[in-house]
């Protein structure tokens, strides 16, 4: 039938809003933070136990060639966003989505996408030989990878669902590094721990909805 996804996102296990009392579905696994798409909402979840902690911020509607739990497919692969947070910088913000993909639809990856710019990447296992995202500096070259740039961004909301809980106000610090061509590396840093994340420079006309 027209307009029906070729694939459609498996429902991993349904809970009640501790708020408003509806049915809310949860698509991936290990999800820790959703908003309620009844009450708006932001439900947090921990094992057995789900808590209400407050409500979600409206974001404004953007244009987007993403749609949450719409599945796209970027280079023949399958991916569907879950989940987005919304950072701004000050002179205007980006969008981190959240996405699930892989043979069984398990893995996490995240698209980030900021002013046109769009970087998928995936967590990766690197140790680093320090503990301060300070230490890094723009030019300076760690292995094969050189700091491009680095910045901050606070959280003006999210929506959908998320791996990790995240509040409103909460600061965002990053670096890129890029190794040349499309490979890029990205630090990320909190108040008690550094991620990082290794992918690509993704070419926005490669991003398409899966619909029949």
């Amino acid at each position: 039938m027209k307009n029906q996804p070729l694939y459609q996102t498996t429902i991993e296990k349904t809970i009640n809003c501790p708020q408003c009392g509806d049915e809310l579905p949860i698509y991936f696994k290990w999800t820790k933070l959703v908003e309620c798409q009844s009450c708006k909402s932001s439900i947090f979840l921990e094992d057995d136990s789900v808590k209400f902690i407050g409500k979600a911020s409206t974001l404004s509607p953007e244009p987007s060639l993403l749609e949450l739990r719409v599945p796209i497919s970027i280079e023949d692969k399958i991916y569907t966003p879950l989940g987005k947070i919304r950072y701004s910088y000050g002179r205007g913000f980006w969008e981190e989505w959240f996405l699930i993909g892989g043979k069984h639809h398990n893995l996490e990856f995240w698209l980030s996408v900021d002013e046109g710019d769009f970087v998928l990447e995936s967590k990766a296992n690197i140790v680093l030989p320090f503990k301060n995202i300070e230490r890094l500096s723009v030019g300076k070259k760690y292995g094969k990878f050189v700091v491009t740039e680095i910045g901050e961004g606070e959280c003006m909301g999210f929506e959908g669902e998320l791996p990790e809980p995240i509040a409103i106000g909460d600061i965002h610090k990053y670096a890129h590094l890029s190794e040349g061509g499309s490979d890029l590396m990205t630090i990320e840093s909190s108040s008690d721990e550094i991620k990082i994340f290794r992918g690509n420079w993704i070419d926005p006309f490669s991003i398409k909805r899966l619909y029949g």
